[in-house]
C-alpha cells in the first residue's frame, strides 16, 4: 500500500494524487495555511480510498488517468462513500480532453482543469472551492445541532411545505398522538396524518371532513395561532401554529391534559442562502422558529465552547449576567461575568472552585445537575456534546419543586415517628430523622453508614435479603420486622414504606411504628386462647375419630353391597342370554328331529357352540376378577411366541363368528417373549371378542404387530360404532360400559381384566376410537431379556386394594 508523501505541514489539508497534480502551480494559495500532501503511485483503488479517509483532506487533487487506474472511476468511489463525499475533487486532463471532463463532473467533481492552467485561476479555483466547503460543513455541523435539540424537546414539532407535504418532523410529535413515529415520514400529507390519528383514536368528537376544515382553515392563517382541542379518548392536545415565508407551516404539539399550560406562540424565521445549500439553510431556519417555541431554555454552543444560538426563556434565566448575549461569546466568558455580578449564589467565596468545577461538567460528554439562582429559584441543567462538535444545553426551571422538597424536608424532620430513607437495591440509610436517632440510640453519621440488614434480627435478616422493600406490594411479612437498638434491645416494629427518588436514586421512604408492647399483650392472649383451644380438641378428638371411623365402615359397606348387587344383576342378565340362544337351538333341533337337514343342525351347532363360547367368556373373566379381588394372582414369566397366541385366538374368534375375519401383521414380532401365554391368551380373546362385537357390519379387523426398542407393540382395530371422547378416559373401569354399546351384551369387566393382565407384565395398554369409525386398542409390552428375570422375581406389585400379589419367573 503506497504511503502518502508529507511535503509540509500547515493547516488546510490539500492532497494531490498523481504526477500531474503534483505539478500544479500552488503558489497562489496562501502558504501559511495550506499543508500539501503527495500520492505519487498506486497500485489499488482501495488503497487510495483508505488514505483519503485516514488524512481527510479539505481538497483532493486527481489525475484524470493516475498511474493504471481511472481518475474518474476513483472520483465515484470518493463520491459514494460517506467518509469521503464531502471532500471537494478538482480533476487535472489533458487539454482539450472534453469527455473527460464531462465524466468527471458526472461523477461528482467540483471542477476539471487541464495541465496548463494559470497558476493564478488555478489559486482562485481552490480558494473559491475551500471557501465553499468550510461553508457548507459549518452549515451541516450546525443542522446537526438543531436537529439533536429539535429531538431533546418535550413538545412535538411538525413542519410543512407550501404544497401541504411534511418535511419535517420529531418523533414525539407522533407519539402525542399515540402514533408509531415510523408511519409518520416527510412527504405525506396533513389527510394521511389525520387518517393515522383516527385509527388509534386520537381524533376530535368531530367529522374527518370537520377536522380537515378547521385545519386548512387554521393552517391559511398569516398570523401565529394557539388552539386547544379535547380527544375522543379525553387526552387534551394544545397547539402552537405558525406561517413561514415560504408559504408552509411549522407547529408544535403538547398533551396538556394534565395542566393545559399556555404555550409561546410560534415564530418562524427564513434566512436566505446560497443556490446550492437553499434547501438545507431553509430546513435550518424552520428550526429555529421551533427552538423559541420550547418552555424551557435552550442554548447551542459550538467545539470552542462558543455560544452559537439560544433562545428567549434562557437569557432571562441568567439576566444577572451582565450585558445580552452576543453570538461567539465564550461559555466560561459568560460564567466569569455572572460570577463578578453574584448570579450564582453558591459560588460566591468560592468562585474559582466553583468555577473549574463548573467548567469540568460542562466538559463531560452528557451530564446533569442543579443550580441555584438569585431570589432562591433553582434550574435543572442537562447538557450533551454532539456529533461535529459543539453541545447542546437545556435549562429547566425547577423552583416549585425545590419548595415542595423543602416542605418534605420539614414533615420529615419534625415528624414524631422514627423515620428513614434507604436505597431500594443496596438498603443502605440515606438519611434518618431525629426521631429514629432518638428511638435506635444512634448518632447519625453511625446510622447513615449501616444498612437495614445492620438493626434487623438474624432471622429477619435472612429473610431480607431475598425480599424486595421498596416493591409496590409489601407483604405483610416483610411489614413486620424485628430491629435492635443501639443498647442491643430487641423490638418488634411495623414498617410503612413508599417509593421514591433520592438524589435520581430509586429510594423507599419509611416509617416504623414501634409495636413490642402490643405485641407481647397479644401473644399473652393467644397463649391463653391456644390452651383452652387444646383442652376443648383433647376433649373432642376421641368423639370425632369414633364417628369417622363409624362414617367409613358404613360407607365401604354401601359400596361392597352396591358392587354386589350391579355384578349379580348385570351377570344374571349376560348368562341368561347364552342360555336363551342354546335353549332356543335344542327346541327347534327337537321340532325338527324327523325333518332334519345336516346344513340345519349345523347351524344350530354353531349358535350353541357360539353361546357356549361366551359363556365361557364370562366364566373365565369373573374367575379372573375373583382371584384378582382375593388379592393373589400368579403370572408365570417364561419364554412364549407372542405371534403363534395372536394366531390361535384369531382362528378361535373366525371359528366361532364366521361373520368377521381378522387380518394379521404380525410377522415383525420377535420369535419368543417372557410372559404368562394363558394370561395374555385372556388378553387378546378379550380384545378380539370385543372388536367383532362391537363391529357387526365391518367384517375385518385389523392385528399389527412390531419390535420397537425393547419391548413389542400390538394394534387390534376395529372399524365399528367406535366410543365417545367422554368415555373413553373410563374405558378400563370396573363394570363400565360406554354410551355406544347400549344393546350390546357385556358385563363391563373385561377391558378392566385386560388392563390389570398387561399392567402385571409391566407393559401399557390404550385406547383411540373415533365415534361411528373404529377403535384401535394399543398394546405394549416389555421383551423382558432372561438376565432380568431374577430382578423380576423379587418384585412385589399391588392390586387396586393394596394386597401384595406374587409374580412367579
Amino acid at each position: 500500500m503506497p504511503v502518502a508523501q508529507k511535503i509540509t505541514h500547515r493547516r488546510t489539508a490539500v492532497l494531490a494524487m498523481g504526477a500531474d497534480a503534483a505539478k500544479l502551480d500552488l503558489d497562489q494559495l496562501p502558504a501559511d495555511d495550506v499543508a500539501l500532501s503527495v500520492v505519487s503511485a498506486c497500485d489499488r483503488q482501495e488503497d487510495l480510498q483508505t488514505i483519503v479517509e485516514e488524512q481527510q483532506p479539505n481538497l483532493i487533487l486527481l489525475d484524470i488517468q493516475f498511474a493504471d487506474l481511472c481518475g474518474v472511476q476513483i472520483c465515484r468511489q470518493l463520491k459514494h462513500s460517506s467518509a469521503t463525499s464531502e471532500i471537494p475533487v478538482i480533476l487535472i486532463a489533458p487539454e482539450g480532453d472534453i469527455d473527460g471532463r464531462i465524466a468527471g463532473f458526472e461523477a461528482g467533481a467540483a471542477d476539471c482543469v487541464s495541465r496548463a492552467i494559470d497558476g493564478r485561476e488555478l489559486g482562485a479555483r481552490v480558494n473559491a472551492l475551500l471557501a465553499s466547503s468550510r461553508t457548507r460543513r459549518q452549515i451541516m455541523s450546525q443542522d446537526e445541532q438543531l436537529r439533536t435539540a429539535l429531538a431533546s424537546m418535550s413538545q412535538g414539532v411538525c413542519l410543512f411545505h407550501a404544497d401541504g407535504r411534511l418535511a419535517l418532523s420529531n418523533n414525539r410529535y407522533a407519539e402525542v398522538y399515540g402514533v408509531d413515529p415510523a408511519l409518520i415520514h416527510p412527504g405525506q400529507s396533513l389527510e394521511d396524518i389525520i387518517k393515522l390519528r383516527d385509527e388509534v383514536g386520537a381524533f376530535p368528537t368531530m367529522s374527518r371532513e370537520e377536522y380537515l376544515a378547521w385545519a386548512d382553515e387554521t393552517n391559511a392563517g398569516a398570523s401565529s395561532q394557539v388552539w386547544i382541542k379535547e380527544l375522543k379518548s379525553g387526552k387534551v392536545i394544545r397547539g402552537c401554529h405558525q406561517r413561514t415565508a415560504d408559504g408552509g407551516w411549522v407547529s408544535t404539539h403538547e398533551d396538556v391534559t394534565e395542566a393545559r399550560l399556555a404555550e409561546r406562540s410560534l415564530a418562524q424565521a427564513h434566512a436566505q442562502a446560497e443556490r446550492a445549500e437553499q434547501e438545507a439553510r431553509a430546513a435550518h431556519a424552520r428550526l429555529l422558529a421551533a427552538f423559541e417555541v420550547v418552555p424551557e431554555g435552550l442554548a447551542l454552543f459550538d467545539e470552542n465552547d462558543r455560544y452559537v444560538m439560544w433562545n428567549r426563556r434562557y437569557e432571562q434565566l441568567y439576566a444577572d449576567s451582565g450585558a445580552p448575549l452576543v453570538k461567539g461569546m465564550g461559555f466560561e466568558d459568560r460564567l466569569r461575568s455572572g460570577l463578578q455580578r453574584g448570579q450564582y449564589p453558591d459560588a460566591i467565596g468560592r468562585e474559582e472552585e466553583w468555577l473549574a468545577d463548573r467548567l469540568a461538567r460542562h466538559a463531560e460528554p452528557n451530564s446533569a445537575h442543579e443550580q441555584r439562582l438569585p431570589g432562591n429559584r433553582w434550574v435543572r441543567i442537562e447538557e450533551r456534546h454532539v456529533s461535529g462538535g459543539g453541545s447542546v444545553g437545556i435549562r429547566v426551571d425547577i423552583t416549585d419543586l425545590k419548595m415542595r422538597e423543602a416542605s418534605f424536608r420539614l414533615l420529615f424532620e419534625g415528624n414524631p415517628l422514627p423515620m428513614w430513607v434507604q436505597d431500594r437495591e443496596s438498603l443502605q440509610f440515606l438519611d434518618v430523622n431525629q426521631a429514629a436517632l432518638d428511638h435506635y440510640g444512634y448518632d447519625r453519621d453511625r446510622f447513615l453508614s449501616m444498612t437495614l440488614l445492620d438493626i434487623l434480627t438474624p432471622e429477619d435478616r435472612e429473610r431480607m435479603k431475598t425480599a424486595a422493600l421498596g416493591a409496590d406490594q409489601v407483604s405483610d411479612a416483610n411489614r413486620s420486622q424485628r430491629h435492635r437498638t443501639a443498647r442491643g434491645t430487641e423490638i418488634e416494629v411495623f414498617i410503612y414504606s413508599s417509593q421514591l427518588a433520592f438524589d435520581t436514586h430509586p429510594a423507599s421512604l419509611v416509617a416504623a411504628v414501634d409495636v413490642t408492647e402490643r405485641k407481647r399483650a397479644e401473644r399473652a392472649l393467644l397463649q391463653d386462647r391456644d390452651d383452652l383451644e387444646e383442652t376443648v380438641r383433647s376433649r373432642t378428638a376421641e368423639i370425632a375419630r369414633q364417628a369417622a371411623e363409624l362414617e367409613r365402615m358404613l360407607d365401604q359397606e354401601r359400596q361392597v353391597n352396591e358392587l354386589q348387587r350391579q355384578f349379580v344383576s348385570m351377570a344374571s342378565h349376560e348368562f341368561r342370554t347364552p342360555l336363551s340362544i342354546i335353549d332356543g337351538a335344542a327346541q327347534r333341533l327337537v321340532r325338527r328331529k324327523n325333518a332334519v337337514t345336516s346344513e340345519f343342525i349345523g347351524e344350530k351347532t354353531e349358535q350353541i357352540r357360539s353361546a357356549v363360547s361366551r359363556m365361557l367368556e364370562l366364566m373365565e373373566s369373573i374367575l379372573a376378577v375373583g382371584r384378582l379381588d382375593h388379592g393373589h394372582i400368579d403370572v408365570v414369566r417364561k419364554p412364549c411366541a407372542l405371534d403363534d397366541i395372536i394366531r390361535t385366538c384369531s382362528a378361535r374368534q373366525e371359528s366361532i363368528r364366521k361373520s368377521h375375519r381378522f387380518l394379521l401383521d404380525v410377522e415383525r414380532l420377535p420369535s419368543t417373549i417372557y410372559g404368562d401365554a394363558a394370561a395374555l391368551e385372556q388378553v387378546f380373546t378379550n380384545l378380539f371378542s370385543n372388536a367383532v362385537k362391537y363391529a357387526p357390519h365391518s367384517p375385518d379387523v385389523h392385528v399389527t404387530g412390531w419390535q420397537q426398542n425393547d419391548c413389542v407393540q400390538i394394534t387390534v382395530r376395529d372399524e365399528g360404532i367406535g366410543i365417545d371422547a367422554d368415555d373413553l378416559p373410563k374405558m378400563f373401569g370396573r363394570y363400565f360400559r360406554a354410551r355406544s354399546s347400549s344393546g350390546i351384551a357385556g358385563t363391563g369387566i373385561g377391558l378392566n381384566l385386560v388392563k390389570q393382565v398387561v399392567e402385571l407384565h409391566k407393559g401399557e395398554i390404550h385406547v383411540d376410537s373415533v365415534k361411528g369409525e373404529g377403535t384401535v386398542f394399543t398394546i405394549m409390552l416389555p421383551i423382558a431379556r432372561p438376565e432380568q428375570l431374577e430382578r423380576d422375581v423379587a418384585q412385589t406389585l399391588t392390586d387396586q386394594k393394596g394386597l401384595p400379589i406374587e409374580v412367579q419367573p
